[in-house]
Parts: structure tokens; C-alpha cells; sequence
């Protein structure tokens, strides 16, 4: 185990810190990228001095504690209800939410503001209609429109995703014995879930945060109208000016991560002083029942599941038909131009190839290999094990776009490296590099509920530790690494900024064509690449939430 643990120590430092160490190196050069640069101080006074960097981060701030606070409150009762209690349908409501999650987050955008846009949103329309007034209430393009779009594409979904398998996994024994002893429901939550399942709802939360410093679709989109920018889009705007300032957006980069460090490692003091197993031998899952409250609770959270998918879905796939995207009232609004013209431009067919070539090759990587990382983490004495649990965290506290240059600067500067640059093996490790900490979270977390007695019992038996991987950790974690692949599947099929800077024309995959397509404002042809982007990644989780289902103790 020392010397798997010393080799993965080592590709994961040479791909995770070493960018890193790069880009905080040439924060400190002074120059137009690609021609000779000089030590100097002069991209971190000029970021500085810039007037809007104090009103993004009060606004980076205050969005991610609102999404956040809402999105863990929501989240958390959802879970429950889909992996505690008698509620109809939870299989089926559960896959919901994971579809929200795979959904493009740029092209259901656009979908939103079909709904709230302030001047031909639906909703507003529907308002004026029914209230015969001229304005509507809803505009889409302000600070609680990037918070709903938020919610309803990502921080909910996500969170109720991650948390039901830590409630699910939760032995019922525990909360029946603290029943028996006279506590209430509310004592036995208070006393007995909620301290078993803190660590996995800090690492929610964190990642949760980490995802807010990171998000700058949205911002970038609704934002412009109400002059709401956060950091993330500032360092976009800076990344993609002309000339572009790398620079100064290495160093807004570096900030955002001083900020994230500290949070990063309290996480994992805490994780590591508070995780317990509630997985077992003797695990028993005995769902509550809700009584009358059962079918009124499950209209709300079907209700939910709608208005995250088939809602923005439905209205996407008509502005797929639509001569110009979002208005419905000018002379003959539909056509099928829209469709012809992607599926007869060869650059879709490359790209739709492309797209399946990475999204497959990252979800088996991630499955195999941060499945390996987690073990190493989480179940082996390794000394170095900490240093290699912090490595795995870095890639998700800078924005994709900073990172995908830091890779640049990688596979550019390092001469045994060079030669992959430009092919798809490079845009599957990127994709997967920047899957890494959720991932590899989602495997820790489901390796610690496991009780150490089920690989003693192995051991006992006389099974080896290959023995015991196959026949005991991987059944059991079957359901985990069903979510790993398609989380990995789903992240890399929608990728833009991690391969933005290293995809070439011959390896572009849907997402970068999308976001061409998106920079030149042909929205209607970007929903119709969303839609085949959306397929993918439903598709994918269909099957393996089927095949994930039949193992673990979770498993229906």
C-alpha cells in the first residue's frame, strides 16, 4: 500500500499542484501572455486598485450564503423524506432530482427566462392577464433571479442527491433504540441522525460553497442587465479580454482560494473526528411512516421535481423550433431551420463523437481510479494519506477557466507532457481532474459508513485484500460508484471551461460548440446542442441508477 499510495501522491501533486505552484509563479509576471515577461507586483496592485473587486465579493458572498442556507434547509427535508420515511414513488422522485442536476445549466437558463424574463416571461404575461395590470412582478435579471435559477438547477438537486444515501444508509436500529429509551422524533433527530450524518452535510455544504465561488454562467447571463457581478465573473471577463490578463486573473484566482483553504481544512478536521459507521453486519433501513401527511408530501416534492425538470426542459426543446429564441408573438414563430441546420454541419457529428469519446472515458476513470484514491484515503495507514486527501480538494477551489490555464501551462512547459497536448486522452484527464473532489467525496463519505467488520469477517475467512475489494467493498459500494460514473459522465459532457483552453477543432466536444454557438448568439442552434447534450447525460443516469439500485444496503 506504500508504494500505491507513494505513486498516486505523486501523479496527483504533478497534476494538481504543480498547476497550482504555476499559476501562483506567474502571478507575479508582469507581461502580455506569450511574450517575455519580468518579475513584478504590478497584476496583483492592478487587481487590487480595481473599484468592483470589494462589491463581487460582497455579492460572491451573499449569493452563496443565501443559495446555501436555503438550498441545505430544502435539501435536507427532501432527503429524508425520500430515504427515511413511506413516500410513494421515491425511486422515481429520486432519479428526478438527479436529472435537474445533469440538466446544461447555460441552456435551462435560457429556459427560466422564457418564465420570468420582465418584459415577455410567461409568468409575467399569465400576471397581467389574470390581474389586468401592464408590468408583471418577476424579473428574472436580478439578485433573486440568479438565487432561483440556482436552486432550481443545481444547489437543491445537487444537495438532495448527495444527502438521501447518508440518510439511507442510516441502520433504523439506531433510531428505534433511542425511541425505546422514551426520546421524541424530534430528541432522536436532534441526538441520534443528525450527529451521524453532520460530516457528510459539511462536506455537502463546502462543496456547496466551493460550487458558489465558482459558478459564472449564471452571473455572466442574468447579471449584466442588473450590473451584478461576482468574482468568478470578474476573473472571466479578465481571462477572455483582449489582450487577455492572465495575470491579473491568476491573482483574483489566488484570492478566492486563500478564502476557500481554510474552510477546506476544517472540513476535514472535523470529518475525521466525527465520521461513524452506520452500515453494518445487523443494518436494518425501516422506513417511517408519514400517515396522513404521506400523499400531500408527495404532491409538494413531485411538484418540485417538475418545475426543476420538465418545466425548463419542455420550454428549451420549444425553443429548439422557435425563429427566434423566446418570442412567441411575432409572425410565424416556429421552424425547423433550427434542426437542419445542426444536424447536416459536420462539425456536430465530429463533436457529438467527441463528446461520447470523453464523458465515457472520464466516468471510467473516475470510478477507478478515485475509487482507488478513496480507499487509499479512507481505509489504509498510509503516512501520507492527509497530504493526498488535501491534493484532492485544490482543482475545486479555482475556476475552471484559471485551472484549464494552469494546465496549459502544464502540459505546455513539461517536455515529456507535451507531446498528448491537443489530443482527447488530455481532455479526459482534465475532465476528470476537475470531477475530482466531489467524486472522490461521494466515495470517502460511503467508505466510512461501511463497518471495518465486514473486511474482517473477509479477512477471517481467509479472503485477501483482493479477495475482500471484490466481494465485499465493491457490492457494497456499488450504488456510490454508479453515482461517481455519472456524475463524471455528466460533469464532463458539459464542460467548457476546464477544456476550453485545450481543445482543438478536431477534438471540440458539444459543450465547446455550444458555447461558440452561444458567443456568436445563435441561441436557438446552442438549445438544440443542449438538447443532445441533455440526452447524453440522462440517458447515462438512467441506466446506471437502475444497475446501482440492485446493490447495497441503500438499494431498493
Amino acid at each position: 500500500m506504500t508504494i500505491l499510495g507513494t505513486i498516486a501522491l505523486g501523479l496527483i501533486g504533478l497534476l494538481v499542484l504543480y498547476p497550482v505552484l504555476i499559476l501562483i509563479a506567474n502571478s507575479f509576471q508582469v507581461g502580455q501572455f506569450g511574450t517575455p515577461t519580468h518579475f513584478g507586483f504590478d497584476n496583483w496592485t492592478t487587481a487590487f486598485k480595481n473599484p468592483k473587486v470589494v462589491e463581487a465579493l460582497k455579492n460572491t458572498i451573499t449569493l452563496s450564503v443565501a443559495r446555501q442556507a436555503i438550498g441545505l434547509v430544502v435539501g435536507v427535508c427532501i432527503a429524508w423524506l425520500l430515504a427515511r420515511t413511506d413516500l410513494p414513488a421515491t425511486n422515481w422522485l429520486e432519479f428526478g432530482f438527479w436529472v435537474a442536476v445533469f440538466l446544461p445549466t447555460l441552456t435551462v437558463t435560457l429556459g427560466w427566462i422564457m418564465v420570468f424574463d420582465s418584459f415577455n416571461g410567461l409568468a409575467n404575461q399569465l400576471w397581467q392577464w389574470l390581474f389586468r395590470v401592464e408590468h408583471g412582478p418577476f424579473n428574472i435579471f436580478s439578485w433573486w433571479g440568479i438565487v432561483w435559477v440556482h436552486l432550481v438547477t443545481g444547489t437543491i438537486p445537487l444537495k438532495v442527491m448527495l444527502l438521501t444515501p447518508a440518510f439511507r444508509n442510516l441502520d433504523s436500529s439506531l433510531e428505534e433504540a433511542s425511541r425505546a429509551a422514551g426520546a421524541g422524533a424530534l430528541n432522536t433527530f436532534k441526538r441520534v441522525v443528525l450527529p451521524i450524518v453532520t460530516p457528510t452535510i459539511l462536506v455537502v455544504l463546502l462543496l456547496g460553497t466551493i460550487r458558489s465561488f465558482e459558478a459564472f454562467e449564471i452571473e455572466l447571463v442574468l447579471g449584466y442587465e442588473a450590473n451584478i457581478d461576482v468574482y468568478s465573473t470578474l476573473i472571466y471577463r479578465q481571462a477572455t479580454s483582449s489582450p487577455p490578463q492572465f495575470g491579473v486573473a491568476t491573482v483574483l484566482s489566488i484570492v478566492v482560494l486563500a478564502m476557500l483553504l481554510p474552510i477546506v481544512i476544517w472540513q476535514q478536521w472535523y470529518s475525521a473526528r466525527h465520521s461513524v459507521a452506520t452500515v453494518s453486519g445487523k443494518f436494518r433501513n425501516q422506513p417511517q411512516r408519514l400517515g396522513a401527511w404521506r400523499w400531500p408530501l408527495f404532491a409538494l416534492v413531485a411538484g418540485s421535481v417538475q418545475i426543476m425538470t420538465l418545466l425548463p426542459v419542455v420550454l428549451v426543446m420549444l425553443g429548439t423550433f422557435m425563429s427566434v429564441f423566446g418570442m412567441f408573438a411575432v409572425r410565424e414563430p416556429w421552424t425547423l431551420k433550427n434542426w437542419a441546420t445542426v444536424l447536416g454541419d459536420v462539425n456536430f457529428t465530429s463533436a457529438l463523437a467527441n463528446s461520447i469519446i470523453l464523458a465515457s472515458g472520464t466516468a471510467v476513470l473516475a470510478m477507478t481510479a478515485f475509487g482507488l484514491l478513496a480507499y487509499l484515503i479512507v481505509r489504509t495507514r498510509y503516512a501520507a494519506r492527509s497530504a493526498l486527501d488535501f491534493l484532492v480538494w485544490l482543482p475545486s477551489t479555482l475556476p475552471g477557466i484559471v485551472m484549464g490555464l494552469g494546465f496549459l501551462y502544464l502540459f505546455l512547459g513539461t517536455p515529456f507532457l507535451r507531446p498528448i497536448y491537443g489530443t482527447t486522452f488530455i481532455l479526459i484527464l482534465v475532465a476528470a481532474l476537475g470531477a475530482i473532489t466531489l467524486t472522490t467525496q461521494v466515495l470517502k463519505t460511503n467508505l466510512r459508513q461501511l463497518g471495518a467488520e465486514l473486511e474482517e469477517a473477509s479477512a477471517t475467512s481467509g479472503g485477501n485484500w483482493w479477495h475482500t475489494l471484490r466481494h465485499v467493498i465493491v457490492p457494497l459500494m456499488a450504488p456510490s460508484l454508479a453515482v461517481v460514473g455519472v456524475l463524471a459522465f455528466s460533469a464532463a459532457a458539459r464542460a467548457t471551461s476546464h477544456v476550453a483552453l485545450l481543445a482543438t477543432h478536431n477534438t471540440q466536444p458539444l459543450s465547446i460548440l455550444q458555447l461558440n454557438l452561444l458567443t456568436d448568439n445563435n441561441f436557438e442552434a446552442a438549445s438544440v446542442i443542449g438538447v443532445f447534450i441533455l440526452l447524453l447525460t440522462v440517458g447515462v443516469a438512467g441506466v446506471a441508477r437502475l444497475l446501482g439500485l440492485r446493490f447495497g444496503p441503500g438499494g431498493a
